[in-house]
């Protein structure tokens, strides 16, 4: 997958919110109030980070409105569209919109403030009501907040509300967005995560792919099928280092490496160390690459929206196809996403009801969102009028600033059609709350992979330091 660092993030992240990282960025920022003048004590941010609490439920203080503090530490223009159409539907309701980020000079400064400061206000059992849990990468530790107990399980209030109908949205990546049996962050899109293949190179050679059910050994065998089938590409996948791709699997199988709920790891198993050792022989034999610039059958890619979808497959060349990635062998078929623009409640807001009402409103597609903007909808209706508006339209304009400089490339019927089977049926979440987890793996894995020790060795020291990490 495609993984960006903070200082990227900056200037691709703030761009998301208005095009799937093109060009743009959002007008106006979201209101950095001073003071929450709400129901309780919310980390507030102004001055990039500074919190500002009140612990009482004082509706006089806004003219006899309740008030929802709604904390996230980029701006965005859907948050703030959102915060204006729901204030007007709702008169006795004034939603506090507070973020972190001040400009890209203080990114590094504002990041640890908000994080320090909502930290300490949630553990005081204060905080905002609403907090945006996840973007691309995950800022805020809600891994830690739900072992605390400081969210709430929205699956509960999903499953007693009768006005809720879960048909209405993609119940695969609901069901599979939980942690343990519960759903304390609400994804309101998604990304799906997989490989580009070169599908006319592939078909030449007569080998037959099912990525609907190939697990990673299925894959090594195919890749060897393709070399000895034929000479047109050195390698199999271009990808980044071994202990970047050890990371990136055991995060997006997750839950058969760690145990959120009892805080325990598994990484001195089997399954841990027949995967060091299988991403190492990936390597040894050639079948993966670290060369960007090298020619592969497959390369790991990350699309966004619709539109991403069929403007990253052409840049990679005419003929591509999304493949989904293969999963470990002790874990279920399917696709994987990672949940963007995730939203928690805070277990200890005074107003949960009026929170819950406006977690409904920002799921329910009354704000339409173009096929360009980033994250595909939980709302299926959203989803299918961004189909039907790229399939009018019958050509997407690519990056301007991408390799192929904003050419317009004609709409791909057919593989729009293949685009909603394949978010029909992801099922594995990418873990991206923990980059703790995935820092132990990359950094400690490394002298497995440079041969200086023993996988039994590296997998006990990322056990003890993973189980260490977990029960902080």
């Amino acid at each position: 997958m495609k993984k960006i660092g903070l200082g990227l993030l900056v200037s691709c992240f703030i761009a998301f919110s208005l095009t799937a990282c093109g060009s743009g960025s959002p007008t106006g920022a979201a209101s950095s109030a001073g003071t929450s003048g709400g129901n309780e004590a919310s980390a507030g941010t102004n001055d990039g980070g500074s919190v500002q609490s009140t612990t009482q439920n004082d509706e006089s203080a806004s003219g006899g409105k309740k008030t929802i503090v709604f904390s996230m530490f980029f701006p965005d223009e859907l948050f703030q569209e959102a915060k204006k159409n729901y204030e007007q539907l709702h008169p006795n309701i004034e939603i506090k919109l507070q973020t972190g980020y001040t400009d890209d000079s203080h990114m590094e400064a504002d990041e640890e403030k908000f994080v320090k400061n909502t930290n300490t206000a949630m553990l005081a059992g204060k905080g905002p009501d609403l907090l945006q849990s996840g973007e691309y990468v995950n800022i805020l530790p809600t891994d830690n907040y739900v072992k605390h107990h400081l969210l709430v399980d929205l699956g509960e209030w999903m499953d007693k509300d009768s006005t809720f109908r879960k048909e209405d949205y993609f119940g695969n990546i609901l069901d599979n967005s939980r942690t343990g049996k519960g759903l304390y962050s609400m994804p309101l899109a998604f990304f799906l995560e997989g490989f580009a293949g070169d599908a006319d190179a592939i078909a030449q050679t007569g080998i037959q792919i099912n990525d609907k059910t190939w697990s990673w050994n299925d894959f090594i065998n195919t890749a060897n099928q393709l070399a000895a089938a034929s000479k047109v590409y050195p390698s199999a996948l271009v990808s980044g280092g071994p202990e970047n791709l050890l990371a990136d699997i055991a995060l997006d199988n997750y839950s058969l490496f760690v145990d959120t709920e009892s805080r325990k790891g598994n990484f001195e198993s089997a399954s841990f160390t027949g995967l060091m050792n299988q991403v190492k022989s990936m390597y040894d034999n050639h079948i993966v690459t670290t060369d960007p610039r090298s020619k592969a059958y497959f390369r790991t890619i990350h699309i966004n929206s619709p539109w991403d979808y069929l403007v990253s497959l052409r840049e990679y060349g005419e003929n591509m196809k999304y493949y989904m990635k293969p999963h470990a062998q002790e874990t279920t078929a399917g696709g994987y996403f990672r949940p963007y623009k995730s939203i928690s409640m805070n277990a200890n807001s005074k107003v949960k009801e009026e929170a819950w009402d406006f977690i409904k409103f920002l799921m329910s597609g009354e704000i339409e969102t173009p096929s360009t903007k980033a994250g595909f909808p939980i709302n299926k209706k959203s989803f299918a009028n961004q189909i039907k508006q790229l399939k009018e339209e019958g050509t997407v304009k690519a990056y301007e600033e991408g390799p192929l400089q904003g050419m317009a490339i004609k709409v791909d019927q057919a593989k729009l059609n293949q685009l909603e089977s394949l978010v029909g049926g992801a099922t594995h979440q990418v873990e991206y709350k923990s980059a703790k987890v995935n820092d132990i793996i990359v950094n400690e894995s490394k002298a497995f992979f440079a041969g200086q020790k023993s996988v039994d060795d590296v997998a006990r020291l990322i056990q003890n330091k993973v189980t260490t990490y977990l029960n902080e």
